[in-house]
């Protein structure tokens, strides 16, 4: 049996014992105390396991994770596929036949697995016991079960295969996610809050944030079962199952200077190689309306004295999740879809030019002090017409007058009145990402101007298709929209 876990993670280790961790959805009339009593837990906890500080307040649809123990005794584990693996690869990894994997998980084809799949196996050796851990993939869509206010899982979940090490000195790297706890983040690798802390050398334990990467003692990185030619070391793609309307990133590693070409949805793969030669980064904007599917990626590699080499990837997209929105715009000439077009053409056409040199370092900045009040990916109706257009960036309710203040070091290729996002500041950061800030009152900067991280460009305002002053800010990468906040939140290469 398969239960929701942490963040919708399910918990992977099966065996006769159902009594994983799980997520309990609140409902409606539930306060803790219920709650903690249905478990046989104290309040306290609960509260410790979800960071509550408050046992009050707690709200309808809420997600809170339930510590119940796991039992270590596991008649089954899941091994989540990784780029460059293959079902005979995986078999001869688990020492298993190629058809039990494939009847166990009901496969039609055993060519057409994907990253990011979830594929029950029983061991057939002893030493061969990985313990699966859930990394930090996309939220994926849930289902709730009424008569048992617990989450079932309706798509896969990406997770990894962490292996426990005799050696005292291995270690891994943790990226902490937006929401996450010390707490949850040692049920992730059987760690208490105390190691954790004594490892990274926290004063505090309550005093972690997104972003910041905290070394996981005594484990090490999981077996994979790579099907790769000799020449490449590497083969990443993460997160393992990609979100439209986000990024997605690819690294590949050779052994020897090697140069790459790809597709995937249709566009070409823009290659970074560094290193000589042996490192190669692709970043992957995933276009809104991305139907949800597995899709596949297609690598060329030629290396070894000229010889071409073809790798292919099946890599699923899952759908974003977005909401609605209806808005009504005075001025109707707006709305034309000609202008609209005309406009996003200029801009898809500016940001897919590729510039080599990168000025951008770690994550992105925000780029106004100013709440938040709108959204990426919303998907939108104007004055009644159907829900077909999306909102491209995040909004920033500032007084006008703002300061609006560039999100990273870079150099600006558009500062021009556009109709629909006025007055318009685009900036190119180098490798296929660039930023876009509109409605802006007055500009402070002009095309070819470099600029640094946090440097007052412009100020907010009312200009182009508004319903009242703010900043509307846009990322897009190698020419397709992606959510802004995921590279606020998140470090790329």
């Amino acid at each position: 049996m398969i239960v929701a876990g942490i963040f919708g993670i399910p918990a992977i280790l099966l065996g006769q014992d159902d009594s994983n961790l799980t997520v309990h959805v609140v409902q409606r009339g539930e306060n803790l105390f219920r709650i903690a009593l249905q478990y046989n837990l104290t309040t306290g906890e609960v509260a410790e396991a979800n960071g509550i500080t408050d046992m009050s307040n707690i709200l309808v649809g809420q997600r809170l994770i339930i510590p119940i123990e796991i039992t270590p005794e596991a008649e089954r584990l899941a091994h989540i596929v990784t780029a460059g693996e293959t079902l005979r690869s995986i078999a001869e990894l688990y020492n298993r036949p190629v058809e039990e994997l494939s009847q166990l998980n009901n496969l039609t084809n055993i060519d057409q697995i994907y990253v990011g799949q979830e594929l029950l196996i029983i061991p057939g050796a002893e030493d061969l016991t990985p313990t699966p851990v859930p990394t930090s993939p996309p939220e994926s869509e849930t289902t709730t079960d009424d008569t048992t206010n617990s989450e079932t899982i309706s798509t896969p979940i990406p997770t990894q295969n962490f292996v426990v090490s005799d050696d005292p000195s291995a270690s891994i790297i943790h990226t902490v996610q937006s929401g996450e706890t010390l707490f949850r983040i040692g049920l992730q690798y059987n760690l208490s809050v105390t190691d954790l802390a004594q490892a990274n050398n926290l004063l505090d334990p309550t005093q972690i944030f997104a972003g910041q990467q905290l070394i996981i003692p005594g484990v090490e990185p999981p077996p994979l079962a790579l099907d790769l030619p000799d020449f490449v070391t590497e083969f990443r793609v993460n997160p393992l199952i990609f979100v439209e309307g986000r990024t997605g990133r690819v690294e590949i590693q050779t052994s020897e200077p090697a140069i790459i070409t790809g597709q995937y949805l249709g566009r070409e793969l823009t290659v970074i190689t560094q290193n000589d030669g042996t490192l190669h980064n692709m970043l992957v904007g995933i276009p809104m309306f991305t139907e949800p599917g597995v899709y596949e990626m297609k690598v060329n590699i030629v290396a070894n004295g000229g010889i071409s080499t073809p790798i292919t990837a099946n890599v699923q997209v899952i759908a974003g999740g977005y909401g609605r929105q209806t808005i009504n715009i005075e001025n109707e000439e707006l709305l034309s879809e000609a202008v609209e077009d005309e406009e996003i053409s200029l801009i898809v056409r500016s940001t897919t030019r590729f510039n080599p040199v990168k000025s951008w370092t770690n994550s992105l900045s925000l780029p106004a002090a100013a709440t938040m009040n709108g959204v990426f990916g919303t998907i939108r109706s104007y004055n009644g017409s159907p829900f077909n257009r999306f909102h491209h960036g995040v909004d920033f309710a500032g007084a006008p007058g703002t300061p609006v203040l560039a999100a990273a070091d870079g150099t600006v290729i558009i500062a021009d009145a556009l109709n629909i996002r006025g007055n318009t500041i685009v900036i190119d950061h180098g490798w296929g990402i660039y930023t876009l800030y509109a409605h802006q009152n007055t500009m402070l900067v002009n095309p070819g101007d470099t600029v640094t991280s946090g440097q007052s460009i412009g100020t907010i305002g009312s200009t182009g298709r508004i319903t009242g002053p703010h900043l509307h800010w846009e990322v897009w990468v190698n020419g397709v929209s992606v959510d802004p906040l995921q590279w606020v939140q998140e470090i790329f290469p």
